[in-house]
């Protein structure tokens, strides 16, 4: 794994994504190495370079937030690109001393770390609070094939619950539904069982985004031919339709909220 710190020019970006007005993310790239991640396109890393495989650190966000918070107005999420709680948080501190900056400010974190509870102090400190955490199977092996740097299934929802039981807001982004992988109905269940048992407030759902580097991911880990099926059905309208009908019901059954992701 290659760590390098950055400076950053500035500490927050505006943001595209519904009920964001910025995004803030600690890190350049992210050790969970998400087969499915769609960032690597987003922050055009280039084919050349392993996804997993690099993080930049940007050690001076908690000043520059510091200087300029007060032109900073609206929700910020943290963590649109990266993951604001892998590994390498437990080292440096950098979201950590971030959110010491925003206490005051509304603040909307996605994450899979359960590194996440050791900050419990600060995020119960925190104006306007909510926390998201990924579980896209509760299979334990599923998501290590998906996941490969991420804290198992069961952490996640153990580290919810925790929050949950602290008075913190909380969902389950469900996400990406993948064809053959994790889009069965047993399995989408499983899903939303334990995260209305974890006390989530709601499931934000979301279907496989295919930027070409998520291809080229998924077609090394899966093979050609059986990645070339999860590409077409995960294109195929009905299919996705019909899935997402599978988690609104589950949903429902759950007394839970079903949210389509932007």
């Amino acid at each position: 794994m290659k760590i390098t710190e950055k400076k950053a020019s500035t500490a927050c970006s505006p943001s595209k994504l519904p009920g964001l007005d910025w995004a803030l993310n600690p890190y350049r790239g992210c050790q969970h190495a998400c087969v499915y991640c769609y960032s690597p396109d987003i922050l055009h890393l280039g084919k050349e370079e392993e996804w997993g495989s690099a993080v930049e650190v940007k050690k001076n966000l908690p000043v520059l937030l510091a200087k300029g918070k007060k032109k900073i107005t609206g929700p910020i999420g943290l963590g649109t690109v990266t993951d604001p709680y892998q590994p390498v948080e437990d080292e440096t501190f950098l979201t950590r001393f971030c959110l010491e900056q925003l206490v005051s400010s509304s603040v909307c974190i996605q994450t899979k770390g359960d590194i996440i509870l050791r900050d419990l102090d600060i995020l119960k400190r925190i104006k306007n609070l909510e926390v998201g955490i990924t579980i896209t199977t509760m299979d334990q092996e599923t998501a290590r094939i998906l996941e490969p740097g991420a804290p198992p299934p069961e952490n996640r929802i153990k580290a919810l619950a925790k929050l949950s039981k602290e008075g913190i807001r909380t969902w389950v982004f469900l996400g990406p539904v993948i064809p053959g992988i994790n889009d069965s109905y047993d399995s989408l269940g499983k899903v939303i069982k334990a995260a209305k048992e974890a006390g989530a407030g709601k499931i934000i759902y979301d279907k496989l985004r295919l930027k070409p580097l998520v291809r080229q991911r998924m077609e090394k880990k899966f093979g050609l031919s059986k990645a070339s099926k999860m590409f077409q059905l995960a294109e195929d309208r009905e299919w996705v339709e019909r899935v997402f009908i599978d988690i609104e019901v589950l949903c429902d059954d759950a007394g839970l909220v079903g949210e389509k992701a932007f």
